[in-house]
């Protein structure tokens, strides 16, 4: 299977939106219920502009309601639409809720961008770093002992393939967290993903979204195109529970 393709970083690139300082509370412990790891996907790339250009793209009254309506923003990512190679979309992640765009046209037949709106319990938002790094690996010998391994029973989450795909390349203690809604419960409303980099480094951005949490896991990844145990991550999964609607 091959994951949503896209643009190789060029020198230079910056965030667009600001990003609010200091920590946020630790969250709650992972679930005893044990998530599926999934089979990773080889991951696809394109000559595209990278993030920054799509943000650009959607315009300063559709970034100003975004924030208007998400508050400080905490993560996002902007790229085009699946159903439009030339048209952005974006998904942000904020204080008070999780934002997501698609291109749409207006009344009077112009392009507009329709926005989608989780809004989040107050004081909800939390915060987990997962850190991976590189481990010696004797042959013969398992990476890792077979208790700490988590079980690959993925049918038992209604996840689509590309995102099962997608989180495959991820540490196993990531794909837990942004399953934990699902294992302990929670229904499945949607979910997304943007990777951006190369066969050896890569910056992720993704976001599961059910009816009571959204879990969104970003950060980088190096040493990706060698055995497995060399790759290094450092992800923050933040989760924020769901408010009435």
């Amino acid at each position: 299977m091959t994951s949503q393709p896209v643009p190789r970083p060029k020198p230079g690139r910056a965030g667009a939106v600001a990003r609010r300082s200091g920590p946020l509370p630790v969250p709650r412990p992972a679930a005893a219920a044990q998530a599926p790891v999934h089979d990773a996907a080889t991951l696809a790339f394109v000559d595209l502009p990278g993030r920054d250009h799509w943000w650009r793209l959607l315009g300063e009254g559709v970034r100003d309601r975004i924030v208007a309506r998400v508050g400080p923003v905490v993560e996002w990512w902007a790229y085009c639409h699946r159903t439009d190679s030339e048209r952005p979309y974006a998904v942000v992640f904020g204080e008070r809720g999780l934002a997501v765009t698609k291109p749409t046209v207006n009344d009077r037949g112009g392009p507009a961008q329709l926005l989608t709106v989780v809004p989040f319990v107050p004081s909800s938002l939390r915060h987990a770093v997962v850190v991976q790094k590189p481990r010696r690996f004797s042959p013969g010998r398992a990476a890792l002992p077979p208790g700490d391994l988590p079980e690959r029973d993925a049918e038992e989450l209604p996840l689509p393939a590309r995102l099962r795909g997608f989180l495959g390349n991820l540490p196993a203690e990531a794909q837990s967290r942004l399953q934990w809604p699902f294992i302990n419960g929670d229904v499945f409303d949607g979910g997304d993903h943007f990777y951006f980099g190369d066969e050896d480094e890569l910056d992720v951005w993704c976001y599961l979204a059910g009816r009571r949490w959204v879990t969104f896991v970003s950060g980088h990844g190096t040493g990706l195109s060698g055995p497995a145990h060399r790759a290094s991550w450092r992800l923050i999964c933040r989760q924020a529970e769901v408010a009435a609607r």
